[in-house]
């Protein structure tokens, strides 16, 4: 929270809500940079990080210079964000409008134009205080959840002033209760969208520098590096022993910037507000140094471990005196796995209703082209406590599925090979011609275990389902982690890559969502698996 608490006063700063230069400390524990785009996740590398207040030392103060580079940095990347999400706001009401009111019958609807004004407001400061502008290294999980909560509140806030200020219309409260579930599902994919198009300006962002060219400093630039859209951008390395940098391999691009004595003054010159410290394997002594440097730095974040532990849900705990890591389970409270089953229950029955006339013409089409049942049912799955069940499918193979793949790995050495790797194979000679591939490739296939999640034995979101001896091995020390939660119709493996990662990377994605798991992360995937299936991505 202390990033997001402190972007939030240069925001309101900027705009003049707040004239004192410090009104809200930042001394806590802030939410890790880690994000489930693609295979950032791997990475694992942020799980501990905290904040540290700025203290006088012998650097001068910041100047008003350095208030206003901070500030604009701030306002711009903020600005296509606001723009986003305003206008995805604007665009959800008019819609609502439109279907309270009808094409010709906007001029009946009087405040229309002052209920646009008030909920834009409203969002803008309720969002403004949640840390959404510019949210820069907000893990997108945390992001949504404060982008969903800005949108209701800005809702309620818009009835009660309508209450306040004069009677409210039934077609006026239709109309907000219709434009509420819209801006939810719009904003989100919005705010995504322009995310990804306005990191390829120079101009968007805030730079970083990067303390420490150790393999976890290198890690951190590796993952800021590959997502630009987090808002963070690589300045260069700073460290104190020079030569570990002339060591590391030139592909990383990042230039040394000097040594910590040096942060300051460099930070200033590069109008460079953050700086995040691998203090990993450093002493006592030089973790001292580095916070005493670089506690005039606005934004300073410390990294001090890679242990395998929960990243998006953790706070500061004050332990003695000493920055601990407050870590809740959310698997271990009953009231958050009764919301997760009956949200299962009632999306996968609605979505059961809704594709039934899909299912029906591929069961046709399945008839008509290939001879055998249309469903069937893959037994041995291993579910929930190690309970096994039968995972109902499409077919997409041929009857004789089995004897074609044994005859083809064993006259393809490579195909052996990759099938031991992976337990897949990308040309797989077992899928039925056309209409198989077409179920594979759009994940249409996977849809009768809509029936498994409504059952119990599935969840809509959750690992991905494993059902041999091979794949139990795989998951090793992290198998009984599996076993905690029901598997998935989706899941952080299939919107990070799916078919183009290795199975090391799955297990390490599955791990990462049990242990981040929440009903927030559950909705980001289900936001992101529709982006998969329109976009194919690793899917054959």
């Amino acid at each position: 929270m202390g990033n997001e608490i402190g972007r939030t006063n240069d925001f309101l700063k900027y705009l003049g809500f707040l004239k004192e230069r410090s009104l809200v400390s930042s001394s806590q524990l802030i939410q890790p940079l880690i994000s489930t785009d693609a295979m950032s996740t791997l990475t694992n590398i942020v799980p501990g990080v905290s904040v540290v207040d700025g203290v006088e030392t012998s650097e001068r103060l910041p100047s008003r210079a350095d208030s206003v580079s901070r500030y604009r940095q701030v306002v711009l990347t903020s600005l296509p964000l606001v723009a986003a999400d305003l206008l995805a706001i604007v665009a959800s009401y008019l819609v609502a409008t439109l279907m309270t009111y009808g094409l010709f019958g906007f001029h009946y609807y009087s405040g229309l134009w002052n209920n646009l004004l008030a909920l834009g407001l409203c969002y803008l400061i309720v969002g403004t205080f949640l840390g959404l502008f510019p949210a820069s290294g907000m893990n997108p999980v945390r992001e949504l959840r404060s982008q969903v909560t800005s949108i209701c509140v800005s809702f309620l806030l818009l009835i009660g002033l309508n209450g306040l200020v004069g009677e409210v219309t039934s077609n006026e409260i239709l109309t907000i209760i219709m434009a509420f579930p819209m801006t939810v599902a719009v904003a989100p994919p919005a705010r995504f969208c322009t995310r990804r198009i306005a990191s390829n300006f120079s101009w968007w962002g805030e730079t970083v520098v990067i303390i420490g060219v150790s393999e976890q400093g290198r890690s951190i630039y590796q993952f800021l590096a590959h997502l630009p859209q987090r808002g963070l951008k690589p300045l260069g390395f700073v460290d104190d022993n020079p030569s570990a940098y002339w060591k590391l391999e030139k592909d990383l691009q990042l230039e040394f910037l000097g040594t910590t004595d040096e942060l300051i003054s460099i930070c200033r010159a590069r109008e460079c507000h953050w700086a995040i410290a691998a203090v990993a394997g450093m002493d006592e002594e030089e973790v001292s140094h580095i916070l005493a440097r670089g506690s005039l730095i606005p934004n300073l974040i410390v990294v001090n471990s890679k242990l395998s532990m929960p990243t998006i849900w953790v706070e500061s705990f004050d332990a003695a005196g000493l920055a601990g890591v407050h870590i809740r389970d959310r698997m271990l409270f009953p009231f958050q796995r009764i919301l997760k089953r009956l949200s299962d229950c009632l999306l996968a029955t609605l979505l059961l209703v809704m594709s039934s006339p899909l299912l029906l013409f591929i069961a046709l089409w399945i008839k008509a082209t290939a001879p055998g049942p249309v469903f069937y049912r893959h037994h041995g799955r291993i579910g929930r406590s190690g309970r096994t069940f039968g995972a109902w499918k499409i077919r997409t193979m041929v009857i004789n599925a089995d004897e074609i793949l044994k005859e083809y790995l064993a006259s393809n050495p490579a195909a052996q090979e990759e099938w031991s790797r992976d337990l897949k194979l990308k040309d797989d000679p077992r899928i039925i011609p056309g209409i198989g591939r077409f179920l594979r490739r759009t994940s249409l296939d996977e849809l009768p275990q809509l029936l498994n999640v409504v059952k119990g034995d599935m969840s809509l979101v959750g690992p991905r389902p494993i059902y041999t001896a091979q794949e139990v091995e795989k998951f090793k020390e992290l198998y009984p982690m599996y076993l905690r939660v029901r598997p998935g119709l989706t899941g952080l493996w299939q919107v990070s890559g799916r078919n183009n990662t290795s199975y090391e990377d799955r297990v390490r994605l599955d791990s990462y969502y049990v242990r981040n798991w929440s009903l927030w992360l559950d909705y980001f995937i289900l936001l992101r698996t529709i982006r998969t299936l329109l976009l194919r991505e690793g899917a054959y």
